[in-house]
């Protein structure tokens, strides 16, 4: 089950496999449609079910992508899911957003240097691995309890 889905226009293809390799360099588990699919496979039912799957979403929010029918898609079943989101911009403004997307803080690469840039990318890949962790935590948590409960009060 990967932690991040990236949608993304096929005009940033070069950013979102950037990004793919630096989240995997970070231990996250990373799809990417163009990396992930194998040659023979139904590639719809694929991106629908590994967007499903995945905690996270990164939208790669371009001029492009805010185009696309196909992000916009994956987009719906995101929010439809309840996925957490994070636009990432940075060939406009925030406020050049669909609607619906300005409502989620992006990771704004506008005008950012290549330091701040890796910075910033750093800094949400830290989000997303303590995420990851809490969760990871919180289901070991309840499964403890859950067999704690078994004992105590049996099987049935």
């Amino acid at each position: 089950m990967p932690d991040v889905f990236i949608s993304h226009a096929k005009e940033d293809e070069q950013f979102a496999n950037f990004l793919l390799r630096h989240l995997q360099q970070e231990g996250l588990g990373v799809y990417l449609a163009s990396a992930s699919l194998v040659a023979g496979e139904m590639w719809m039912p694929n991106i629908l079910e590994n967007l499903r799957q995945s905690q996270w979403v990164l939208c790669l929010a371009s001029q492009a992508a805010c185009c696309s029918p196909w992000v916009m898609q994956e987009m719906g079943v995101a929010i439809g899911s309840s996925k957490r989101m994070i636009p990432i911009i940075w060939d406009q403004p925030p406020s050049a957003l669909p609607g619906w997307m300005q409502q989620y803080q992006p990771v704004n690469l506008v005008g950012a240097s290549q330091d701040q840039v890796m910075n910033k990318l750093n800094q949400m890949a830290g989000s997303i691995k303590q995420d990851k962790e809490e969760q990871k935590q919180k289901a070991l948590l309840i499964g403890g309890l859950l067999l704690l409960g078994m004992a105590i009060f049996g099987n049935g």
